[in-house]
């Protein structure tokens, strides 16, 4: 039996990007933030964003009754502007804004784009 497809549509980067975001909101919720004892969790996010969250996008070309026509754009698209929002609510969680929560910023958005780039050769050699 195959999917409808307004399912298959829906099941995509944007969804897991929106959860990623859900997981963050619902982790400053829960734990008071800001909190100085929630800063150093704050600045690894730059880092847990683009090495755990981005690469799990790109398993979505293995789950079936995925729409795989365009699936390579919509995951950079919902990529760039999904860590733009998971990095700009978690990072604005952290007690003292400065300088250095913004190069953390940065660099985040930086290594997703690193992480997109790599995801994307690797599943050109996989076809």
């Amino acid at each position: 039996m195959t999917m409808p497809r307004f399912l298959q549509l829906l099941i995509g980067p944007e969804l897991l990007w929106a959860f990623y975001y859900l997981l963050v909101v619902l982790t400053i919720k829960v734990s008071g933030s800001p909190l100085k004892t929630m800063d150093n969790f704050w600045e690894r996010l730059a880092f847990f964003v683009p090495l755990v969250a981005a690469p799990l996008v790109f398993g979505l070309y293995w789950v079936p009754g995925v729409e795989r026509n365009w699936l390579l754009l919509r995951i950079w698209i919902a990529g760039l502007i999904g860590a733009h929002y998971v990095l700009e609510k978690g990072l604005g969680a952290y007690t003292e804004q400065g300088p250095g929560i913004g190069t953390a910023y940065i660099m985040g958005i930086i290594f997703v784009f690193v992480v997109l780039v790599a995801g994307s050769v690797v599943r050109l050699f996989l076809r």
